[in-house]
C-alpha cells in the first residue's frame, strides 16, 4: 500500500526544505488522489520508486520537466507549490520585500546556474534510476 503521505512529505521537503504543514499535508492527499487518476500504472509507479529511492527529486523533476515534459513527478511538484504559497511561513520564499537590482540581478544569476547543475544531475540521475 502506498503511503502517500510520506510522498506529500518528501516532495515539501524537496521544495521547501521543511516539515510540511498539517493543512498543505491534508490538502495534498485529498488533490494527489485526483491527479494519479489521470495517469496510467506505469508512470504511478515511476514516479512512487523515484519519491522512495531518489537523493535528489528536485533533480530529478527539473530533468523530467525540461526533457520530456511535465509528467507526473512535475505536476505533483506544481501542485504542492500550488498548496504552500496559501501558508503565511512560505511568504518569503514567494514574496520578495526587498528592493535591490544588484541582489535580484545574483540571485536571478545563481539561480539559474543552480537549475542547470540541477537538470544535469537529474538526467544523470534518470539514466541510473533506468539502470536499476
Amino acid at each position: 500500500m502506498w503511503d502517500a503521505a510520506l510522498e506529500a512529505r518528501t516532495i515539501y521537503h524537496a521544495i521547501f526544505a521543511g516539515n510540511i504543514p498539517p493543512l498543505v499535508l491534508e490538502r495534498y492527499l485529498v488533490a494527489s488522489v485526483r491527479l494519479d487518476a489521470t495517469f496510467g500504472a506505469a508512470e504511478l509507479s515511476d514516479c512512487r520508486r523515484a519519491v522512495t529511492v531518489c537523493p535528489d527529486l528536485e533533480a530529478l523533476e527539473i530533468a523530467e520537466r525540461y526533457s520530456r515534459g511535465p509528467g507526473l513527478l512535475s505536476r505533483k511538484f506544481r501542485l504542492m507549490v500550488y498548496l504552500a504559497e496559501t501558508q503565511p511561513e512560505n511568504h518569503s520564499v514567494f514574496v520578495n520585500d526587498r528592493s535591490s537590482l544588484l541582489a535580484g540581478l545574483l540571485r536571478s544569476g545563481l539561480g539559474f546556474f543552480r537549475t542547470l547543475y540541477k537538470a544535469a544531475r537529474g538526467l544523470w540521475l534518470t539514466q541510473r534510476l533506468a539502470r536499476e
